[in-house]
Parts: structure tokens; sequence; C-alpha cells
């Protein structure tokens, strides 16, 4: 079932009543000033604001920008360096890897980070800084702090939707029908890769027990919202688990057991970073007193221990229909519908706008494309694929063709599929030692009699094609299936995609697809390429 919230605000749109939000009238700032660390490029440069009036009774803000983004997210109309400026503290700004082309992860990332960090608080001639960080850059700022001395630098880190335990879209990137499409995209990158969740679930057991988090105060926050129907965010909810703005789930935005849970708002990702929507929520935050554990104990919420606990057992929606491949020349794929469905609603991406793209009904109906609004984030996974979307109320029952004609493409079908009962993929665990054995179940929440078909397992690699791994037989299934296989030997971070394919009592075809994201580590918890 999807969520109650994208039906409200289908019926929003469908009225004609637009989601508005107050703006904020700030005086435009001088242009930051570039410190020049590095004249061949943009990784480790910084820029700060100048000197506000009275300034010295206010912390040090340092921004730090998120996946595929530079400084330019702080700045411009209706930016936070407008509202910081105007409100009397002292800026700062960095360029992290990913201004100078395809992304880093918080390894790259982190140590230079790092450095400016330390140099801010010279510049400034402070003890410590606040951060306030959108997105990735969250995680880079953690990398930082724990593991490159920063800490005592930083009093408080703001996060603004931090994908704490990695986001779904990244798992999809390198997913068996996405890989051809992100290839051509080059969304592949170490920034995507490091997103992915087990990844991520690794990253958390390694990083959460460190002491250096004790020295510095993190809020979290989290978005509720995406830019409007049929637009990649709205599609990502069929994708990502409970509340989330289209690109990073509430669940994985307050992720940090010691985090301090600061608010969620009905947002986008983008919208986040934006000064009318939730500066006013972030400047109470700001302090110049040095945080402590006991202040940190005593504001966290006590839902974080278990979101701590609830982070072993996994659970993601199951309603999807996923296809993927190459356009050269004519492609058609098909897939069957059942009764008691709602409504199906399709995201086709491709890479190139000259590919034709049209869906075809049982009967013989064709659907073209509708036109699908602009995503306000240009550099979110998969923003720069071309969308061709169709929704259908109460499809016909049966089989379902979706042609395509274009040379030198490749496409993703993103299905979504509302109907009265929802498919659930259930997990225990994220990560696994090499050769361990495991599972997951795929429960449909009615009678289906079938088999599981087309299982592989494939290894994430960045910037290549996956090579199957065929390690799982067809299982016959029964309303819900437990589906064992083997870890792999080899550490890295897998995906196991299938298609669930059988009959429900009506007798009619019914299928799902499932990708479900782990990592295998080596015998000292880390994992390899």
């Amino acid at each position: 079932m999807l969520k109650t919230r994208i039906i409200r605000m289908a019926f929003a749109f469908m009225l004609g009543i637009g989601l508005t939000f107050p703006s904020m009238a700030y005086a435009a700032p001088p242009a930051p000033t570039l410190h020049d660390d590095n004249p061949s490029g943009n990784f480790g440069d910084w820029y700060t604001g100048p000197v506000p009036q009275g300034s010295s009774s206010k912390p040090v803000i340092l921004f730090v920008q998120g996946l595929h983004s530079n400084y330019g997210t702080w700045t411009g109309t209706d930016s936070y360096y407008e509202a910081a400026y105007n409100a009397g503290y002292r800026t700062a700004f960095v360029q992290l890897q990913d201004a100078d082309g395809p992304g880093g992860n918080m390894w790259t990332n982190g140590p230079v980070l790092a450095n400016v960090i330390r140099k801010v608080a010279a510049y400034y001639g402070v003890s410590t800084i606040n951060i306030i960080a959108h997105s990735k850059g969250g995680i880079d700022a953690q990398t930082a702090l724990v593991y490159y001395g920063a800490a005592p630098y930083v009093n408080v880190v703001h996060q603004l939707s931090t994908p704490n335990k990695g986001s779904e879209l990244a798992d999809m990137a390198y997913s068996t029908w996405t890989s051809w499409l992100a290839d051509i995209l080059g969304q592949k990158d170490d920034a995507v890769y490091s997103l992915q969740t087990s990844y991520m679930a690794n990253f958390r057991t390694q990083t959460d027990g460190k002491s250096e988090n004790s020295l510095t105060k993190t809020y979290m926050s989290g978005g509720e919202g995406d830019d409007g129907i049929f637009t990649s965010g709205w599609f990502a909810h069929a994708v990502l688990p409970g509340e989330d703005d289209g690109a990073v789930s509430v669940y994985s935005a307050m992720g940090l057991p010691y985090g301090i849970q600061s608010f969620t708002k009905n947002i986008s990702h983008s919208a986040m970073a934006k000064a009318s929507q939730t500066w006013s929520l972030v400047q109470p935050k700001l302090a110049l007193a040095t945080a402590s554990m006991a202040a940190t104990s005593a504001e966290a919420s006590t839902d974080q221990t278990s979101a701590s606990v609830k982070s072993t057992n996994v659970e993601e929606p199951g309603d999807l229909i996923l296809r993927g491949g190459q356009v050269e020349g004519s492609t058609s794929v098909s897939f069957p519908l059942e009764s008691g469905i709602q409504s199906a609603a399709f995201n086709v991406m491709t890479a190139s706008e000259s590919t034709d793209v049209t869906l075809i009904s049982p009967s013989g109906i064709e659907y073209r494309p509708e036109a699908a609004q602009a995503d306000s984030d240009p550099e979110g996974i998969f923003s720069k694929a071309v969308k061709h979307v169709f929704n259908v109320d109460k499809p016909e029952v049966g089989e379902w063709t979706l042609n395509l004609t274009g040379s030198g493409d490749a496409y993703f079908l993103l299905g979504k599929i509302e109907t009265s009962v929802s498919t659930r993929v259930k997990a225990g665990k994220k990560v696994f030692q090499k050769g361990e054995s495991a599972g997951l179940t795929v429960d449909f929440g009615t009678r289906i009699k079938g088999s599981i078909k087309h299982p592989g397992v494939t290894k994430s690699v960045p910037g290549r094609a996956f090579t199957p791994s065929q390690n799982l037989q067809e299982t016959q299934i029964d309303g819900s299936v437990q589906l064992p296989f083997t870890a792999p030997t080899e550490p890295g971070v897998y995906n196991l995609s299938f298609d669930v394919e059988g009959v429900n009592d009506k007798g009619e075809k019914v299928t799902r697809s499932v990708n479900y994201n782990f990592a295998v580590t080596d015998e000292q918890g880390n994992i390899g390429r």
C-alpha cells in the first residue's frame, strides 16, 4: 500500500492546490572570499563570508554540501548564507571532491574536510565551530571528526536529511535492472557506492562506538515530502521505507543512536537546504558552549535506542515491478498485472530524449508517456535521466508490454503498484561474514502460488558492469517465501535481484521484483571492492 501522504499530495495537485511556503526576505550579502588551496581544481578550496557586526557573540558556521554538489548549495536566493549573514553569523564553505566531477566517498572527503575545519577555526581565531551539513555532507563531516582528528574543533553538527543508514536509491543504482542506465549516466561513483544501505550499515558498526562522537553534539532532521506528483522523488517513495523526502528516509536520517532528533518537515530533499524552509528550525540549535555527552544524552530522544536495535531487522517495500537493460533498435519487455490493483504508476528512465517509449495494455490500448514535473534536485541519483511517466488507474488484468525504440541507450522501469495488501521484503541483517548462511522473506500478504525467477547475486563495482553469480535455486512459494542463500566468499557490497512470479486464487499471473542489498566483510570487518 502506498503511503497515505502520497495520495493526499496527488489529490492536492489534481485539485490545483499549490503547496507553498512563506518566503523570507534577506539582504544579499557580499560574495564569499575564495581561499584557493587547490589551484588546479576545487577539491579542498574553502570560502569565507564577510564578518557581520556583533558576530563575536555567535558561533562560526561551516557549511558542508551533499552528494554531487558544491558550495553553491548554500549561496544565492533563499540561501543559508543569506540567512546566516543577516542573523550575524560568521560563515565558511568547503569544496569537496564532488565539486570537481565524480563524487568522493567519506574516506576521500573526510581528511580534506578535517583540514578545512582546522583552517576555518584558525582563520576566525576560535577554538570550535559549528557545522551545518546537507545530505551526504553529514557523513563526510562525521568521518572528519571521528577518523581524522577534527572532533575537538567542532561543537555542534546539524544534519539536514543525512542518509546515516544509507539510501535504497543508491542500492537501486547497482541493481541488475539499472546497471546499464547508471553506467551511461555516470552515477556509479565512489560517493553513490558508499551510500548503499549495507555499506552504511557496516560504517555504522565501525563508527558509532567511537569515543570521538561524544565530543560533538549532533542534531538530526529529515524531510517527508517531494517535488510533486510523478517526479523522481514521488516515485522514490516506492523504494524508500517509511516516511522520506524523495531521496532519504526519515529512518535513515534519524539513524544515529547518540544523535538528537531536531525536526521533520513535509518538504523534499533539496528543500531541506533552503533557508525559508528550515533555517528557523536549525538556528536555535547553534551554540557556542562545548557539547558534552551528558548534554547530548539528556536531550537525545529515547527513540534512538530502539532505532539502533531496529537496524538489525530489515524491512523494505515490495510492491515493485523493475525492468531494465540496453536499448539498441526495438526493445520490448512484458509483465503481468492482476486484478485488485487500484493504480499502477511507471517511471521509465532513459539517458536519451530521442528514445521512444510506449506502454501497451493487454487489449492493445497504447499509452503515451505524460510529461514529468521537473525535479528541484539536479544532482540526485538518476536526476540526469529522461523520465517517461505512465499512470494507469485500475489497470486491465493481463500481460502489459513496454516498447522502446532508440540507439545506444539504456532504460530502467520503476513500477509502483498500489493494492489493498502490501508486499514486504524482510531480512535479519544487512552485513554478513564470508560464506555465512543467510536468507530473506518475501511476504505477499495473500495467497500466491509460484516461484522465484532469475535469482542471482551481483557485486557492486563502481564504473563496471556486473558479473552475475547464480547461486540460488528456484523456490516454490505459498503467500510468503523463506529464501535462503549463501554469502559470497569475497568481501564487498552485493545486490540480490530477482522476480517473484506466480498465480493468485483467481488464476491470474502476479509478479513483483526484489532488490536486496547486502555486504560481506573480511575477518577485520572491512568491505573490499
